[in-house]
């Protein structure tokens, strides 16, 4: 049996085992949360929100994570009937709130009034009951349901969509579950309890419950599914409240909620095998353990050096739980989770292999098909565990995760607004490089989209000064992107639009080391990682600096930016998405320009390295069709016509998403049509 002060060592390690392999430290879980809070606010628009929920919304997500997206249809309000509408609601569809016939946490949804505009899933869903009109939660989410596999197929292999409970799950290589919801502009009656509550030890804290009530929650298409009738049935969801909670976790109680979701993916296997049901047990349930634990525990318990005993009292309260059949909601306390699974035989066999684990104490660690307690018993691991990480590693760490905060971010030149009234607001260093980055980034989308009006719409080159001064202006707003890594090579593509290859040229090979850097994982390349630790940080400044020198990103273009005219076929559909790995666009960019400049050997360097890219791990043809389709241009230019269909010819076969906007069979007939004029001109 191990001794307290044994078990307390141990507990330690654990921790930094935790935090090195899962959580990261306190300032990276904070940068998580800070991109995804401002990344919803520059996205959000009067009609939808976006608020990410589930383990990537709380910092808390593990490798294999499934992201979870509620999409608020702000154009629509939910309220209870005996509430007067609110002047700021009457130009919104009204819900009323109706009981019933369920499990507490569920409701029925009346139609209070009808407001332009109605998507087509919400009209489609109306249901009128004697005189009345409900709206039915089933026949809304398979309305959206069939409304996404339209919008996303056309015939192609794209994400498909599929009813996932109260969400439309798009299938791929990580799921993606999003959930059509409506806000309720008041705080539910059934939770009037959790407002109340006694708490003897403070959390959490007034401010937090208040600011929790102030807010909305949201009423999601999906029924109790312990009823026998759904069809109308809606459940309120506290998801943005719980994301609020998790976010006041300290960071000791963080690693805490990861350790028990480890432990359940652990034993999922073993469920499966014994119970036949892998998700009897949910983490969604050890969200509520934690929730209770904390609240009724002293915050002294949430040592470091209790880590393990944490988990351990954590993992007795489920076999509390089991054992009574009752895993109480933590809003409802009158809903009961396990109602509809944990009961029974099940329930023995639950409560028996939970028991079993209790039992091994520290060795229920060594379950599953990874073994943490194996690791912590290794004599050379405890030793990296318990070495402090240097000031380099520490820095390289938090903007690596910067960097994938940024990589992520989507603006538009409709953001750009939000986007330069939170730099003015920003305070720390991550929101300032976070919203500078939104900032000239909406710069850049917007000169592209107006270069893009006056070089396509007006002719290939400028032809007044009036067009001149204009795309001065708009060379102007990219250069403060430019100065951001890769961003250079939109900056680039305006010089070779315009016909200044020498300077595209030179921007293209100051940048090609860095683009050859870049990796699909988002993670820094061990070249950049040298720089770290030949503390090369200390000469780049402050975060903003550092990133500039490290940036590298993909190179996207829409229908409607400004592309050289050799995608021009690829972005003519509407909606166009063209994806290029930047060290494929640098070399064929590089490429076009020598073959302008007559400069043969230049062309042919970037030539060559761009068939060997091709083969790249991180920016090959196998993960990117476009860099064949690069390939096939650079062959159809030098006039070798059948090197030309064979590389067309690999990029249409690949699939890769986005493959929809995959015009490769029709370069192919292209490539025919001139093989046939060419030889028709020859016998001429």
């Amino acid at each position: 049996m191990m001794n307290s002060a044994e078990s307390e060592r141990l507990s330690v390690h654990l921790s930094s085992y935790l935090e090195r392999r899962f959580t990261g430290t306190k300032e990276i879980i904070n940068i998580h949360r800070k991109a995804l809070v401002l990344k919803e606010k520059l996205t959000s628009t009067d009609c939808f929100e976006e608020i990410v929920t589930g383990s990537y919304g709380e910092g808390c997500f593990q490798i294999g994570s499934d992201l979870d997206v509620m999409m608020v249809h702000k154009n629509v309000a939910v309220i209870y009937p005996d509430q007067c509408i609110p002047q700021h609601l009457t130009h919104k569809t009204i819900l009323y709130i109706r009981e019933a016939d369920c499990r507490p946490g569920y409701v029925h949804l009346e139609i209070g009034q009808l407001k332009d505009p109605l998507n087509k899933p919400f009209s489609n869903s109306l249901v009128r009951i004697g005189s009345s009109l409900f709206l039915s939660s089933d026949i809304y989410r398979e309305e959206w349901v069939t409304f996404l596999n339209s919008e996303t197929t056309d015939g192609y292999s794209s994400p498909k969509c599929e009813s996932n409970g109260p969400s439309s799950t798009i299938l791929g290589r990580n799921y993606c579950d999003f959930v059509n919801c409506f806000p309720c502009k008041c705080w539910p009656k059934e939770a009037n309890e959790w407002v109340t509550r006694t708490r003897l030890y403070g959390w959490p804290h007034q401010t937090l419950i208040d600011k929790i009530v102030n807010s909305e929650c949201h009423i999601v298409p999906v029924g109790d599914k312990c009823s026998e009738d759904t069809f109308l049935q809606w459940r309120i969801s506290f998801a943005a409240a719980e994301r609020s909670l998790v976010h006041s976790f300290s960071h000791n109680q963080v690693k805490v909620y990861t350790l028990l979701k480890y432990f359940l993916k652990q034993i999922k296997e073993t469920l499966k095998e014994t119970i036949g049901d892998a998700d009897i047990l949910c983490s969604y349930f050890l969200k509520t353990i934690m929730f209770h634990a904390i609240e009724n525990s002293s915050q002294m318990l949430w040592q470091e050096k209790n880590i393990f005993y944490c988990f351990w009292f954590c993992l007795n309260i489920l076999i509390v739980w089991v054992r009574a059949g009752f895993c109480p909601h933590y809003y409802i306390p009158a809903n009961n989770l396990f109602q509809r699974k944990v009961h029974g035989q099940n329930q023995q066999i639950l409560l028996d292999i939970l028991v079993k684990y209790c039992q091994m104490n520290w060795m229920c660690l060594s379950v599953g098909k990874s073994s943490i307690w194996d690791d912590l018993c290794d004599i050379s691991k405890q030793a990296q565990l318990a070495r402090p990480k240097t000031v380099q590693q520490i820095i390289m760490e938090q903007d690596s995760v910067t960097l994938t905060g940024m990589l992520f971010t989507f603006s538009t030149a409709a953001t750009i607004k939000r986007a330069f009234y939170l730099l003015s607001k920003s305070k720390s260093d991550f929101d300032e490089v976070f919203t500078y980055h939104s900032v000239t980034y909406s710069l850049r989308c917007l000169a592209s989209e107006l270069v893009s009006k006056d070089l396509y719409e007006n002719g290939t080159a400028p032809s007044n000064k009036t067009m001149y001064k204009r795309l001065r202006k708009c060379k102007y707003w990219m250069v403060p992107c430019a100065l951001m890594g890769t961003e250079v090579m939109h900056l680039a593509t305006f010089y070779f639009q315009i016909g200044n290859f020498n300077k595209c040229l030179e921007m293209s090979r100051q940048v090609m080391k860095l683009a050859s850097y870049f990796r699909g994982d988002h993670q820094l390349h061990p070249e950049l990682q040298k720089l770290y630790r030949q503390r090369h940080h200390q000469l780049l400044g402050r975060t903003l600096q550092r990133i500039r020198k490290i940036y590298k990103s993909l190179i996207f273009f829409r229908q409607g930016d400004m592309h050289i005219s050799h995608l021009c076929l690829e972005l003519s559909k509407k909606g166009a998405l063209i994806i290029i790995p930047p060290l494929p666009y640098v070399l064929f960019l590089s490429f076009l320009c020598c073959h302008k400049l007559g400069d043969t050997r230049g062309r042919d360097e970037a030539f060559r390295y761009l068939i060997q890219v091709q083969y790249d791990e991180e920016q090959g043809g196998h993960k990117y069709w476009i860099v064949h389709t690069l390939l096939g241009i650079c062959y159809q230019t030098l006039g070798d016509y059948h090197r030309a269909i064979r590389a067309y010819y690999e990029s249409a076969r690949s699939g890769l998403y986005p493959h929809k906007w995959n015009t490769a069979i029709a370069r192919i007939a292209i490539v025919y049509l001139c093989m046939y004029v060419s030889k028709m001109s020859d016998r001429g």
